[in-house]
């Protein structure tokens, strides 16, 4: 009892009323975890934060349940389906950095067909001889098309024309079309680029950070009307939230001295297993620990959509209607008062 005291003493404000429930969408991605390790962790009950979590398969799949008012913070991927949406008038905003393909720490991967790889396409500069080829990605205008894209372009091909994109298919089943040569390329999340290159179809050939570093994977974000009706309660949730990107980052570098994290990941994610977990390390992505938004990278996501080759984006966002970065910006600053 004297414990629960002290304790309340020392959060009087948030003792003093009942937590605030926040309703969060993410998917069951270890490029995540750093809300699975804040949420698991207590981090968000601190803050007098309540958790209410629903999964999706794909971050883009959250975004009617955004717009519908059924959730108040989603996982969102830097697509040109986003930049669409945002261009037509979904009032949809990017607060925090969820995850990015920081230099060592890439979470996609390339993978190429036993075939091709034996006709010496080994690497980023081989791939010049993908003219022509299949190309299989999960989504169009997704960061893994994007990957590749920015990969062609590089060695002076036409990433809408020069090859086929094979798009709209589950990245398991993308693994197999690889080792049944029914796509010749593909970009995947690491865990499926290893359990390929393990299950003998196709080897890996290059990690996301190596084509293009720092690209943002996905963000959170808010709607305008939920970032100015709740400011407070949303630095609240980013302190805690950055608490568990430390935690996450530290134990992608060394799992076996973060135990408590790799089964929270394991719980939590597709990966299942800490064995599993601990496997793809450190290829967990990684989160910034400030929380900022790779708003940079986004902006050049939305620039090849809209650029003359896919013409996937019709009318470009700016940069000041697609982020918010006050809430990251409070947060940090939090932390440091705080000798965090």
């Amino acid at each position: 009892m004297r414990l629960l005291l002290i304790v309340c003493l020392a959060w009087l404000p948030l003792c003093a009323r009942a937590a605030d429930l926040v309703r969060v969408g993410d998917g069951p991605f270890i490029s995540g975890g750093a809300f699975y390790v804040a949420r698991d962790k207590g981090y968000f009950a601190r803050q007098g934060i309540e958790i209410q979590t629903r999964q999706f398969d794909d971050a883009a799949m959250s975004v009617p349940s955004m717009l519908a008012g059924e959730l108040d913070i989603s996982a969102m991927t830097a697509s040109a389906g986003l930049f669409n949406a945002i261009a037509k008038g979904a009032p949809l905003v990017m607060i925090l950095d969820r995850g990015n393909n920081r230099e060592g720490r890439a979470y996609t991967v390339v993978n190429v067909s036993n075939a091709l790889y034996e006709k010496g396409v080994h690497g980023l500069a081989d791939f010049a001889k993908l003219k022509g080829l299949r190309v299989g990605v999960g989504a169009l205008g997704s960061i893994n098309q994007f990957n590749v894209a920015r990969a062609l372009i590089a060695v002076g091909l036409d990433p809408a024309n020069d090859v086929q994109w094979v798009a709209n298919v589950a990245q398991p089943d993308l693994m197999k079309m690889l080792g049944q040569n029914q796509v010749d390329v593909t970009d995947l999340a690491y865990q499926f680029g290893k359990f390929a290159q393990d299950s003998k179809f196709g080897p890996m050939i290059a990690t996301g950070d190596q084509i293009v570093p720092d690209a943002e994977l996905v963000t959170f974000g808010t709607s305008r009307a939920y970032l100015a009706g709740h400011r407070d309660l949303l630095v609240r949730w980013a302190v805690a939230y950055l608490q568990g990107a430390r935690e996450f980052n530290a134990a992608a570098l060394d799992p076996d001295a973060h135990g408590d994290v790799v089964e929270i990941l394991a719980k939590n994610t597709a990966l299942n297993k800490p064995a599993l977990v601990r496997a793809i390390a450190p290829h967990w992505s990684y989160v910034n620990e400030d929380g900022m938004p790779n708003a940079d990278s986004v902006m050049a996501m939305q620039d090849l959509w809209a650029g003359d080759a896919f013409r996937m984006v019709a009318k470009k966002v700016p940069r000041a209607q697609m982020f918010d970065f006050s809430i990251a910006e409070e947060a940090a600053r939090k932390l440091a008062a705080a000798g965090q």
